[in-house]
């Protein structure tokens, strides 16, 4: 008869402390999914490597180059080919449409230049490196 009542207290404990440290909305962030960013600064000025801010065409390719850069393990750096990147110039727009690998990545729609429509990967902390979010300038009449 103990044993049921300790399992009973225990386990009511448990759902009433999963239910305090529970994430509420007024806890998140306010989500930056379906805004349009645009182009600051250009993500590299080197010369042997171009100019522009480099987006991949796969998600897997962003999301190595984010832990190789962030670990400092170039030794297990995949190579992404140079076919599968995209350089965007300065004020060229993008719209974020979903994050990934916990938000270290988004998938980006382009809205300007030769492949606008198409999806590609960006590194979060590109985002918030070289882009500016643009201001909703719609009058409501």
């Amino acid at each position: 008869m103990k044993t049921t009542k300790y399992s009973i207290a225990i386990l009511a404990a448990c759902l009433f402390i999963n239910n305090v440290f529970a994430e509420t909305e007024k806890d998140q962030e306010p989500s930056i999914l379906g805004t349009v960013w645009e182009l600051d600064r250009n993500g590299s000025s080197s010369i042997s490597y171009g100019t522009g801010q480099v987006v991949y065409f796969f998600s897997s390719d962003a999301y190595q180059t984010y832990q190789s850069r962030r670990f400092s393990h170039w030794d297990s750096f995949s190579v992404v080919d140079s076919r599968n990147l995209v350089r965007l110039k300065k004020k060229q727009k993008i719209k974020l449409q979903k994050s990934k690998f916990n938000k270290s990545i988004y998938e980006v729609e382009l809205l300007d230049g030769f492949r606008a429509g198409k999806m590609y990967y960006l590194i979060a902390e590109e985002l918030e490196q070289n882009f500016i979010q643009e201001k909703n300038n719609e009058d409501t009449t």
